[in-house]
């Protein structure tokens, strides 16, 4: 065989590569369907390192001005976009809080998880602010002045307040938690630069199971009682099944949220499947304020954004449905009223001397 792609011709490689990527896109793979930009990644060091064997410059630089480069870059941001995850389903939410009930688990990823679940039905967390991206070490921001900062929530970032709004020692609220009637959540590094924003959000006694104020105070005698004792200490703790003490990763959560998502919807496609990731529940968090009329300045306001973006996250849910027949019902009723009205005075002789309409649609201009 004549090896004629094995050259360091830039015109050529640069062809070759895009041709591959487009064909890897399209799904002409082995398993016969799409994959995601970072397989692809994965195939074109492949590509690299077949040519290094061979003495030859590697084709494929993820940092270039190719058109292979861009095709990726482009599809990486089509597949982290938030518009293309899907909220939690409520069915979802329901069956994770009765799986975190299990004694055998008090400590354990999947109450870990329940936690930070329920209270980021009001915060809208994004990933970075509640998890990890290992297991077993912490991420930190470097500031300009090289001062490091958590990445994720820490013990110091909880605060309880009073009725008045004033601070609460943190370790009297767990030993008599209704002492704690608010609880503050400080981001000291977020996306939209208002570091150091603290959101707070109030007690919810109808609803116990779902009281951010109880969620908090859970997450936070959860990490103290594996560990988390200085003000810097992370709060995204939990114990695995052979004792030892781990942070909760994005990717962990993305995992059980699709295995509880399956496991309530047995049916579901790979395709709606992998649409449900840890972003979903900030989707949720904007869905729920959506769903419960409130307008945009107000999402922004307790999710966190300063653009108009939140839109993208807003969807056409069951509710919103519903809403959409009670809207109309009013007109509805005239209608069917005046349809009523029609039929009681419709004259005998104009039935019977009906003629057929011409129903063939004629052409008109629309300016939409």
């Amino acid at each position: 065989m004549n090896d004629t792609y094995l050259t360091n011709d830039v015109d050529v490689t640069d062809d070759i590569m895009e041709k591959y990527v487009v064909y890897l896109l399209e799904g002409f793979t082995l398993q016969k369907r799409q994959i995601q930009a970072d397989t692809i990644y994965g195939y074109m060091r492949c590509v690299n390192d077949h040519y290094r064997k061979k003495r030859y410059l590697p084709p494929f630089a993820k940092k270039s001005d190719t058109t292979a480069a861009r095709l990726l870059i482009a599809q990486a941001k089509v597949e982290d976009a938030p518009d293309k995850r899907e909220p939690l389903h409520d069915k979802v939410i329901v069956r994770m809080y009765e799986l975190s009930l299990d004694e055998s688990c008090r400590f354990g990823a999947r109450k870990a998880i329940w936690n930070w679940t329920g209270l980021g039905r009001f915060g809208g967390y994004r990933r970075q602010e509640f998890a990890m991206d290992k297991s077993d070490e912490i991420q930190y921001y470097v500031k300009p002045n090289g001062e490091l900062i958590v990445r994720a929530f820490t013990l110091s970032n909880f605060i309880f307040y009073d009725d008045d709004g004033m601070p609460v020692d943190r370790q009297a609220c767990l030993n008599h938690r209704p002492l704690a009637q608010q609880l503050g959540q400080e981001y000291d590094i977020q996306k939209n630069r208002m570091n150091g924003q603290i959101i707070t959000v109030h007690r919810e006694p109808a609803f116990p199971p779902f009281c951010p104020v109880e969620l908090g105070l859970d997450i936070v005698e959860m990490a103290m009682a594996l560990g988390a004792k200085e003000p810097d200490d992370p709060l995204c703790l939990y114990r695995t099944s052979k004792g030892d003490i781990k942070f909760i990763t994005g990717d962990m959560i993305t995992r059980y949220y699709r295995f509880v998502t399956k496991m309530v919807f047995p049916h579901i496609s790979d395709e709606m499947l992998k649409l449900i990731s840890t972003h979903s529940l900030r989707v949720k968090a904007a869905v729920l304020l959506h769903e419960a009329g409130k307008d945009g300045t107000y999402i922004k306001l307790r999710i966190r954004w300063l653009s108009d973006c939140f839109e993208v996250y807003l969807r056409n849910t069951p509710t919103i449905c519903a809403q959409h027949n009670t809207a109309l019902h009013g007109v509805n009723q005239q209608m069917m009223a005046a349809i009523a009205v029609s039929q009681a005075n419709l004259p005998r002789y104009a039935v019977q001397n009906a003629v057929a309409v011409d129903e063939s649609m004629i052409d008109i201009e629309d300016d939409d």
